[in-house]
């Protein structure tokens, strides 16, 4: 997908960097996320000092799963590890938030599901999406998507997103995203261009 960033008004739209899909640790053991979030954090940083918003969005289900949907029989969901309750749904300790960032939620994969996205990209007169986080086969590729079917064009920028422990074909994913819904990019080129 290509379109021009000149002239633009992004807003950098960080996905799922929560306890449960980014600890080492924790019940999806995922060893690689300390290098993705070293690059978000490097990232968000530039972006701020560009004076562009940014967007943390988490996937989050009520504390009586009431709004799992088809997820109530995984054994992760049962076990309320995505409950909004939960310590494993915070926002990664390594991440370095701002007051000044926005915070949303959601319990669907898309970002375009929840508490406001895209009024929030209206109000602030957004035009373009800068999209990264975790996990690239799922929330980044479904909100890409989304956006794509509002026309609003985006940038999924690959060094900044990551994929699920269990997956394991990172440039595939990308290459589809890039022929079809978005537009992909390291965080270098991205810089470049805005």
């Amino acid at each position: 997908m290509q379109f021009s960033l000149e002239n633009s008004r992004p807003l950098a739209l960080v996905l799922d960097l929560q306890e449960l899909f980014t600890s080492a640790d924790g019940p999806l053991k995922n060893v690689a996320a300390a290098s993705l979030i070293e690059n978000v954090n490097g990232l968000v940083k530039t972006l701020r000092d560009k004076r562009l918003p940014i967007v943390y969005s988490s996937y989050v289900l009520a504390d009586d799963l009431s709004d799992a949907g088809l997820l109530k029989d995984n054994p992760l969901v049962k076990q309320g590890y995505f409950c909004a309750g939960s310590r494993w749904m915070e926002w990664d300790s390594r991440l370095h938030t701002r007051d000044s960032d926005i915070f949303i939620s959601r319990n669907r994969p898309s970002a375009f599901r929840g508490d406001g996205l895209p009024d929030i990209l209206k109000s602030l007169d957004i035009d373009v999406l800068l999209l990264c986080g975790l996990s690239v086969n799922n929330a980044v590729s479904s909100t890409a998507r989304d956006a794509f079917a509002r026309d609003i064009p985006t940038v999924v920028i690959n060094d900044c997103t990551g994929a699920a422990p269990w997956e394991h074909h990172l440039d595939i994913y990308f290459e589809i995203l890039d022929d079809w819904s978005a537009r992909v990019m390291t965080s270098e080129e991205l810089l470049r261009m805005i």
